[in-house]
């Protein structure tokens, strides 16, 4: 049984977390003709881990992926990215750490987050954690991509 961290990313972590972003979400691109917003600047993961927003998923000893949570200031928190490396997909981590997600800060009550409507992996996934949907829209009107949104409550 692997051993499932979030640690807080330093500047450091800073190049790392990018260039797991960019292959994590290499698919999206493909998919969608752009990447979500923000990965593409390595100084917005400069500012998020100033703000103590981004994690490192760490198993055992490796890097697995990352993540990065907002707290809404209203007993709610967004997550912003939760991206898993290939080689470490379909082992239980993506569980273990939605789970720890939900204790990374206090008097948390919901939890957001937003996935792409062709994302029926991710869909199914959060659905199967407890996640509701609770909308969608269209962050480009001009555009037909169209993102769900989801809430757990706590």
């Amino acid at each position: 049984m692997s051993n499932t961290q979030l640690v807080l990313a330093t500047k450091d972590d800073a190049s790392l977390l990018q260039e797991a972003a960019l292959t994590a979400f290499h698919a999206d691109y493909k998919l969608y003709g752009g990447y979500p917003p923000n990965i593409e600047s390595l100084g917005w993961f400069y500012e998020r881990i100033a703000d103590k927003q981004f994690f490192k998923i760490v198993v055992d000893t490796a890097f697995a992926g990352g993540l990065c949570i907002e707290d809404t200031g209203d007993g709610g928190m967004d997550i912003r990215y939760l991206y898993i490396s290939e080689a470490f997909q379909n082992k239980g981590i993506g569980q273990d750490v939605m789970s720890m997600a939900e204790n990374l800060l206090p008097d948390i009550q919901q939890i957001y987050l937003l996935t792409p409507y062709k994302a029926f992996r991710n869909q199914y996934f959060y659905e199967k954690l407890g996640y509701k949907k609770i909308g969608e829209f269209h962050p480009d009107p001009d555009n037909e991509f169209v993102v769900f949104e989801y809430q757990k409550r706590l």
